[in-house]
């Protein structure tokens, strides 16, 4: 049977185009590929039909590769093992009737595939680097989260104490205020103190309270002039000493009037020492009486300060 050939232009298929990251040692040894591919004669399992101008799935049947793989050695996307490259120039090579018309000759064919092999490889090791880098950093991700986990725990347990001592005191703040509010006649015997005046409750907490602001004045005053002056041991020896003596309602009034003149430092350290030198029943007391001047956050900063003190 007379040699044909199929319709429509011939070897449109080797003209690929290359992706941009295909390296320039690829993009040669996939031109001369296709330069191969655009000589090759098919022919038919009889060998009685010729098709000069064969589609890329005849080619790759007749190359005996599968046209995916065809499709990727034209790319540059694949490098063809070395016996494929070989089957296919030896291909080109009869169809054309000898090597001069190729325009590669099987050298330089071989020496373009080894050079993209070994480009190839140079890529494989730094992927292989770039994996061993993202593992070790995998692992001491692992490792930290398993570090963060264990201490949330840990936060988390203390957390726990805390909220249980704050539910405590709480507890012991509300039966004092009740306590308070039900008036001598129903408190404990240790409870009733003496009285400064044997006068109505109303003037007495009047005359208590001009007292304790008399007091808490005094020691405001003091505590600046020793601070104004740059003597912060002396202002920590009179905070201290203030501690001592100072009844619950003069510690309020002498935050409260701190705060008002500025004096936050000396405020919150007169807070943490209180909690720090008084017994639990007596920041109870202090904390109750904050709360009822509206000196709500060092309130909570004295019961949180004696919690952490246990």
């Amino acid at each position: 049977m007379a040699a044909r050939s199929n319709n429509g232009e011939p070897f449109t298929w080797t003209e690929k185009d290359f992706h941009d990251d295909t390296s320039p040692a690829r993009r040669q040894l996939a031109g001369a590929l296709q330069q191969l591919c655009r000589h090759l004669a098919v022919k038919s399992p009889d060998g009685g039909t010729v098709f000069t101008h064969p589609t890329q799935a005849q080619a790759a049947k007749y190359l005996l590769v599968s046209e995916s793989s065809l499709t990727r050695y034209l790319t540059g996307q694949y490098v063809p093992p070395e016996k494929a490259a070989t089957s296919i120039f030896d291909t080109a090579c009869r169809d054309a009737g000898g090597e001069q018309g190729l325009g590669v000759t099987k050298k330089h064919l071989l020496e373009l595939r080894a050079l993209a092999e070994r480009e190839r490889c140079a890529n494989c090791a730094r992927h292989r680097e770039d994996a061993r880098a993202a593992r070790r950093e995998l692992e001491a991700s692992l490792e930290e989260q398993k570090r963060l986990t264990k201490e949330a725990e840990n936060q988390g347990a203390k957390l726990r104490s805390l909220r249980q001592r704050y539910s405590a005191l709480k507890r012991e703040t509300l039966r004092i205020r009740r306590s308070a509010e039900a008036g001598p006649r129903n408190r404990r015997p240790e409870e009733l103190t003496a009285t400064p005046l044997p006068v109505p409750q109303q003037h007495r907490d009047r005359q208590r309270s001009m007292k304790d602001t008399s007091a808490a004045q005094r020691i405001r005053r003091r505590a600046e002039e020793l601070a104004g002056g740059g003597q912060p041991d002396r202002v920590l020896a009179l905070l201290r000493h203030t501690v001592e003596a100072c009844t619950s309602q003069e510690m309020a009034l002498l935050v409260a009037l701190l705060r008002s003149r500025g004096q936050d430092e000396l405020a919150g350290n007169f807070v943490h020492i209180y909690a720090r030198d008084r017994s639990d029943r007596d920041v109870l007391r202090a904390a109750l009486v904050l709360h009822e001047q509206d000196v709500v956050a060092d309130a909570e900063t004295l019961l949180r300060a004696a919690v952490a003190r246990t």
